[in-house]
């Protein structure tokens, strides 16, 4: 099949899927309409718009200006989707729209994964129907003792299932197996919107660590208000006893996993990390190390590493002090920053998403790498390497390894 043909076919199927999900999206609207107070009616409509204007924007300029924050795309189609206004059409299919690279490396264009992708839209669904309905949050977070001589895989953004034979997630469990890896954490996000069946399909490939696996929540979980979640935490995640945040300790090390998206602003799809006050008592709890290490979906810095989210602080200040290392995902992309006080930060979000070399780290002090690496892949030719962190810890050192889908050795700091 020529790669046209393929997402031709894509597309069909594309739309009759897309068919029962608008009838879904338009009920479950009128119902969250009838339990809204007036200025949340306002809000969500005003949110819907920004996301339209902003892809339009987007569309005709390149990119958004910096000083204006970007508000999630899964809104993008809302308006045209609820039937709300006279918004004007988005394109939804690749002759309408060629692939581009916007300066943080999403892709711009309407094929599986791509910011137009129509089926983001179940995002859309799941959190309309989700807004005022959440799972329980557990808090019986576990706290598991590692050898002094351990590997983790850490991979982020990670569950979007086999979606074609070739697909980056399989390429990169593939290369986690081959690490055997002690524990396997994946730092959240399964897509489109975290839901029982998603997340039982698209985490079935998720290699398991010789002594357990971790998996953090995400906005992607929430909107589906983490039921799914927490469902396959207690099917495929049982070392997590039902908890979405939990430890790993030895000697030397205190490793921290969060959940920074349960507590997140709903209004703004859970975009923002945070943490509620049952994490930051039991954070000032745990045992002191000489070395720490977080783990959370949402990061601690925006992607060039100049500027700290509104998490930074709350984590440091639950820690009583900065960790020494902090991996987090949310933004598709590979990056290592260079130090900063004593911390050594790390995105991993890209463990799936199709995305594209970020010409805004091009040059930036406080990157060190990033991946810009073309996949060769034929469905997406503008798409650069995915892959996974492989940490070995021996006693209180460190040697980090950022590995390819391809088996390659991307970034290592020993």
């Amino acid at each position: 099949m020529s790669l046209v043909s393929h997402w031709e076919h894509e597309y069909d199927k594309v739309k009759v899927r897309l068919h029962g999900l608008l009838t879904r999206v338009e009920m479950a609207w009128m119902k969250l309409v009838s339990e809204l107070e007036p200025q949340e009616f306002e809000a969500i409509i005003a949110l819907l718009k920004r996301g339209h204007d902003q892809a339009q924007y987007v569309l005709k300029h390149g990119d958004l200006p910096d000083d204006q924050p970007g508000v999630p795309w899964e809104l993008a189609h809302g308006l045209s989707i609820l039937r709300i206004g006279n918004a004007s059409p988005l394109p939804q299919s690749v002759d309408e729209l060629q692939t581009r690279v916007l300066k943080d490396g999403s892709l711009l264009g309407c094929r599986k994964w791509e910011l137009l992708d129509l089926l983001w839209s179940e995002a859309l669904l799941k959190w309309i129907e989700n807004l005022r309905h959440h799972a329980p949050f557990a808090t019986d977070p576990a706290l598991v003792k590692m050898d002094r001589n351990v590997t983790l895989a850490i991979a982020g953004d990670w569950g979007t299932g086999p979606f074609d034979s070739h697909a980056p997630a399989v390429a990169v469990a593939n290369q986690m197996q081959l690490a055997r890896a002690n524990f396997t954490i994946h730092l959240g996000d399964v897509y489109y919107a975290g839901t029982h069946s998603q997340e039982d399909v698209d985490m079935a490939g998720w290699p398991m660590g010789t002594q357990g696996s971790f998996t953090l929540n995400s906005n992607h979980e929430m909107y589906s208000g983490a039921h799914g979640y927490f469902k396959e935490l207690a099917k495929r995640f049982p070392a997590q006893q039902g908890t979405s945040y939990f430890a790993l300790y030895n000697d030397d090390w205190l490793v921290i996993g969060l959940d920074t998206a349960y507590a997140s602003d709903a209004m703004n799809l859970y975009m923002d990390g945070t943490l509620n006050q049952p994490q930051i008592d039991w954070m000032k709890s745990l045992p002191q190390r000489k070395k720490i290490m977080v783990l959370s979906h949402h990061q601690g810095f925006d992607i060039s590493g100049h500027n700290k989210t509104a998490l930074y602080q709350p984590v440091c200040d639950a820690l009583g002090r900065e960790p020494d290392y902090w991996y987090w995902g949310h933004l598709h992309n590979g990056i290592c920053y260079a130090a900063q006080g004593g911390l050594h930060a790390r995105c991993a979000g890209h463990g799936a998403i199709p995305y594209g070399n970020a010409s805004e780290l091009d040059g930036h002090a406080r990157v060190l790498w990033s991946e810009t690496k073309n996949a060769r892949d034929e469905a997406y030719p503008l798409r650069v390497l995915n892959g996974y962190v492989k940490v070995r810890l021996v006693g209180e050192n460190i040697v980090e390894e950022f590995i390819g889908e391809d088996g390659s050795v991307r970034w290592s700091s020993s």
